[in-house]
């Protein structure tokens, strides 16, 4: 389907749920953009540049202006919940806890939302390869379970089971709740996520079998 590359678009695109694949189409200059079940609100936006004799030169992507708005207004919550608490009096020694906890927060937030892109990157750059009938040379799929993703799990599975106790035991008791919040969409968020990518590696390595 052709469409503009505008905030508008994108935004419909996200609120209406459409799987078809659009696009915009320029002189030398093809934009392709797709949403899956997996991926509803951070799919990429692939850049195809051709030449003057209409052969294709660079592949570039990034992420639709939704995605970005997000992503822009999550970091200045988190850059205003961080400095609205910051005081002149204030100890990092004394508050190295909730320190390193926004700190690992932040950190997993970030690992798992480039996977996320990374690998709805990887699936749709494939899937457009195949379209148009154009041979690459095929990558090994990492394992979900493999040495270093399991020994991930076992520090964040651990971590959001420690969050969600901090959270009943004394986030919630103290009426913070607007933090407590937080922390569970961030569990949450991270344990779909994962589960998520689990599934749909394994869907994948039982397609290609």
């Amino acid at each position: 389907m052709r469409k503009e590359n505008t905030f508008l678009n994108h935004l419909w695109n996200v609120f209406s749920r459409d799987m078809r694949a659009k696009g915009e189409i320029k002189r030398n200059e093809i934009k392709v953009w797709s949403q899956n079940m997996w991926n509803m609100t951070f799919y990429p936006i692939f850049t195809f540049e051709f030449n003057a004799n209409n052969h294709l030169v660079k592949i570039t992507d990034k992420i639709n202006p939704i995605g970005k708005t997000i992503v822009g207004l999550f970091s200045i919550v988190i850059l205003y919940f961080i400095f609205s608490n910051l005081s002149t009096d204030f100890d990092f020694l004394e508050n190295w806890l909730p320190i390193l906890i926004i700190s690992v927060f932040l950190l997993i937030f970030i690992s798992v939302f480039r996977k996320l892109y990374l690998s709805e990157k990887q699936n749709q750059l494939d899937e457009i390869f195949e379209i148009l009938d154009i041979e690459v040379e095929e990558d090994k799929l990492e394992k979900e379970w493999s040495l270093k993703n399991t020994l991930i799990r076992l520090f964040t599975y651990p971590f959001c089971l420690f969050l969600i106790g901090l959270n009943i035991f004394l986030i919630i008791p103290n009426g913070q709740y607007i933090l407590a919040l937080g922390t569970f969409g961030f569990v949450g968020f991270y344990l779909i996520s994962d589960i998520k990518m689990i599934l749909k590696n394994k869907k994948t390595t039982g397609n290609n079998v």
